[in-house]
């Protein structure tokens, strides 16, 4: 079996004498792999147990002690190569583990499902990993019963399993072993165990208590044997087998029908059943895009076994009529031979077929998808996951990478959003979307990291959000499931750029019919040329309070202070304003009869960001239809600020942001209880309360409220725009931003420095954090400049201390790092005069990769 790079490390490791101890640079030397890829790997086999690792600098690795070397790990056992061993089948997969590695004779396992979702395949793997495992010997192979062949003679099926004596029944001129002595040390499959009559299941239950059975015509000699069970059925467990014998089956493994599965395993399953047909008929195989939408998108009663079948029909069909060196697969005879195809190869090493294969398995690095959550770096992301895939596997060419049926989905998906929001996508978003879909699709977090995912983004627009839901929306009629949470924040940063800034009104055409409203907001989108009005497709049997749902999940989204146009074809004006009107906080302007017109007026005012008196003023008397205007909620003209650790922060935040108040707005501290009680009482005291900041999470109801934590890590544009708008002075709110930086990151930085002053530390640092900004013509935001305050001051005291970093010293330099180091010596030059710093180069380059995603986009533009 062909070991994993992981596998082929741990037992490169484990052949060389590393009595110290080895690290992750020395590991390099090793194998022809990356540091970064070495350090994942040997993090992987701490996780796993087999190897341990001591703290320091660097971080030191050792074998643990008495750790076996084993074969295979999880990455490269029987099951790696299953599609969806890692998705939908991952539980069963594990299941089946467990259940052969169950000390003893392993546990019987019970395998149901409809028919054809792989059953027998999935017992052969159960086999081949027991022997892999050492549990089987290897020369004892599987043996397989399928008791629907014997359905219409249970005394012949019961004598093919248990054997039977001489004289048994009429015939039996000698006696003959059955199933259960030829299977003695190995496994026994037992398909369609339902068709077992009840006197064959009680035996089997004998045996699976008591270890022997007794063969037919013999009822005194035990005959003892040591037999892995493995039991299939497609039918109702609870009703086809006795209970007695069920309950002797601890290990039940559900495995889901094909149409279920998620669409990349369909995907994946087409493929593979096409390319044994390719190697097996010596031609590549071109299908066409249509057809694999038929085959992974409608329902096939057999299963994936069927699938097999059907797949077989239509390459002899097409090999009977192939006049070339090719085989060409279409949906139909009349099917256009221009149209998109698949190219599934004879030969894989000949062309780029496994190329987008691979990319779900080398998408491990979550960091890179974090840092583009924060950055929106789209060229970023697209040149980090190309160097990772040729860090893994070697050169390999872009077109081979962006292609397969996926690939083709995310381009007809895109298309269609281009054509309903006016947008156009570059082609660099295209892949961006392509990766970050085939991330998502592969990779499942945690819900409090994706919690914390989603927050990292919400220094996007509401608009760049709409385009992510609507975009989600097209894959989905693509066939991809709505199950990957990832996919959103993703999505919308890259398409942030398309979206632009929010506008001062947001426009939706809620409509009934199956693309009534898509083609009305269509329209007038790609007229205007962007995104101003959002689509909502009814079906006609939609009531007044289904539109009144929909648009208040809606609302959650949109920006509480934009102004809000709903165009609906029909409805009661009156009804929807007095049930959503709690979740408004700007202007409402409903009009019903919408028409194309009237949808590209309403556009083209938005786009010219008219207010909403100078579009009511547009459309009255310009149609027959009825509009009602509603004011939003009365402006305030204070902020509250709690603590509910004291006085402490609160009073510092008081003083800064006092200095910077706008005309008219006052400033007040309230106790945290006491504030909490007041928004539980809905207190009039409240009244004209524009935003209230805590340093603990409260339901504050409509009254905006900002955390302290998002407060720092949120970008300043967010914050202007989300909560500080009209409350600060003109351009004030960046010098409120850095005070209260420096205010949290003093208090942070004292802990932890040794002999350097805090205060006047930091106020050095951030003279060379502004003339990077000045450099790169850009603002970092304040999480941003928090990690460069601790980095910086703790990278001099340890210089000081002659202990920085040197391990990449040697390391050769891209074009962006040979230049970031430059200007590097110049920025420095107050910083290294006064503590005498000799920075080696790889605290530089240390320095480099907390920028990275912010500059690397900027640094090429500024340097030409």
């Amino acid at each position: 079996m062909t070991l994993s790079a992981k596998e082929k490390l741990y037992q490169t490791i484990a052949r060389h004498s590393f009595a110290k101890g080895f690290t992750a640079l020395e590991c390099s030397k090793l194998l022809p792999l990356s540091r970064s890829v070495i350090s994942h790997y040997l993090n992987r086999l701490c996780e796993e147990g087999r190897l341990r690792k001591e703290p320091g600098r660097p971080v030191r690795f050792f074998i643990t002690v008495g750790q076996a070397m084993p074969e295979a790990s999880k990455d490269d056992d029987a099951f790696s190569q299953l599609i969806g061993v890692k998705g939908s089948l991952a539980e069963a997969v594990e299941l089946c583990r467990s259940a052969v590695n169950y000390p003893g004779q392993g546990l019987p396992i019970l395998l149901t499902g409809e028919s054809g979702v792989g059953k027998s395949h999935l017992a052969s793997l159960i086999h081949r990993y027991a022997v892999q495992q050492g549990l089987v010997a290897p020369e004892k192979p599987l043996f397989e019963l399928n008791c629907a062949d014997y359905a219409n003679n249970p005394e012949l099926l019961s004598a093919t399993l248990f054997g039977y004596s001489k004289g048994a029944f009429t015939g039996a001129d000698r006696e003959k072993p059955g199933l259960l002595d030829e299977a003695d040390g190995s496994y026994l499959f037992l398909d369609e165990v339902h068709r077992l009559p009840a006197s064959g299941q009680e035996k089997l239950f004998l045996f699976l208590d008591k270890g022997y059975f007794y063969r037919l015509g013999d009822s005194k000699t035990r005959r003892p044997a040591t037999i892995r069970f493995i039991f299939a059925t497609t039918e109702n467990i609870d009703t086809a087998l006795l209970n007695t014998f069920r309950r002797r089956i601890p290990m039940r493994v559900v495995l889901p029908n094909f149409i279920s599965r998620p669409l990349a395993e369909r995907v994946a399953q087409v493929e593979y059943f096409l390319h044994c047909e390719a190697c097996r008929l010596e031609r590549d195989i071109y299908l066409d895009s249509q057809l694999m939408r038929q085959l992974v998108m409608s329902p096939i009663k057999g299963n994936v076994g069927e699938l097999k079948n059907q797949l077989k029909v239509i390459c002899a069909s097409a090999w009977n009529q192939s006049r070339t060196d090719r085989l060409e697969l279409r949906a139909s005879r009349r099917a256009r031979g221009d149209s998109e195809k698949i190219v599934i190869p004879a030969r894989t090493a000949a062309t780029g077929f496994a190329a987008a294969a691979l990319l779900p398995k080398a998408l491990w690095d979550e960091i890179i998808f974090r840092e583009f959550c924060h950055s929106g770096n789209i060229l970023l992301l697209i040149r980090k996951v190309e160097q990772l895939l040729t860090r893994l596997y070697g050169d390999i060419r872009p077109e081979a990478l962006y292609c397969g049926y996926l690939w083709q989905a995310v381009r007809r998906a895109v298309d269609e959003l281009e054509n309903n929001t006016g947008v156009c996508c570059s082609p660099s978003q295209r892949k961006a979307i392509w990766l970050c879909l085939c991330y998502a699709m592969h990779h499942a977090w945690p819900e409090q990291r994706i919690e914390e995912l989603t927050a990292s983004t919400d220094w996007l627009s509401v608009k760049a959000k709409l385009l992510a839901l609507e975009c989600a929306a097209r894959l989905k009629a693509e066939g991809v499931e709505e199950r990957y949470p990832l996919l959103l924040p993703l999505l919308g940063c890259i398409l942030h750029k398309l979206a632009g800034e929010d506008d001062l009104i947001h426009g939706i055409i809620v409509a009934h019919g199956r693309a009534t409203a898509s083609s009305l907001a269509g329209i007038a989108n790609q007229l205007c040329g962007g995104y101003y009005l959002t689509a909502f497709d009814m079906p006609w049997s939609t009531s007044t309070g289904d539109i009144i749902e929909m648009l208040i999940a809606h609302l959650t989204i949109v920006k509480q202070s934009a102004g809000l146009i709903i165009l609906v074809d029909m409805g009661s004006l009156k009804e929807i304003y007095q049930q959503i009107k709690r979740h408004l906080h700007g202007e409402l302007l409903v009009i019903n009869n919408v028409s194309t017109a009237m949808a590209l007026d309403i556009a083209s005012g938005i786009q010219n960001r008219l207010s909403m008196a100078d579009l009511i003023a547009g459309v009255k008397g310009a149609y027959e239809a009825e509009a009602r205007y509603y004011a939003g909620v009365m402006p305030g003209n204070k902020i509250i600020i709690s603590c509910i650790s004291g006085e402490g922060i609160s009073g510092k935040l008081s003083d800064i942001l006092r200095r910077y108040l706008a005309d008219g707005i006052a400033l007040l501290t309230l106790d945290y209880d006491d504030l909490k009680h007041k928004i539980q009482q809905q207190d009039p005291a409240l009244h004209g309360t524009r935003l209230i900041i805590t340093t603990t999470p409260l339901e504050a109801g409509f009254i905006p409220l900002l955390g302290v934590e998002k407060l720092i890590k949120e970008k300043a544009e967010v914050l202007e725009r989300d909560y500080f708008a009209n409350l600060l002075a003109a351009d004030s709110l960046q010098p409120v931003l850095e005070e209260i930086v420096k205010m949290f990151t003093v208090d942070g930085v004292a802990e932890r420095l040794n002999f350097l002053n805090p205060a006047v530390v930091i106020e050095e640092i951030a003279a060379v954090i502004q003339q990077y900004e000045a450099f790169y013509q850009l603002r970092f935001a304040s999480y941003l400049r928090v990690n460069l305050f601790m980095h910086i001051a703790l990278m001099i005291e340890r210089v000081m201390l002659n202990s920085g970093m040197n391990h990449r010293d040697d390391a050769p330099l891209s074009a962006a790092q040979q230049a970031f180091v430059t200007l590097h010596e110049t920025f420095f030059q107050a910083l290294n005069r006064k503590y005498r710093l000799a920075l080696p180069l790889t605290e530089v380059l240390m320095i480099y990769e907390i920028m990275e995603p912010w500059i690397a986009g900027e640094a090429a533009s500024t340097l030409s």
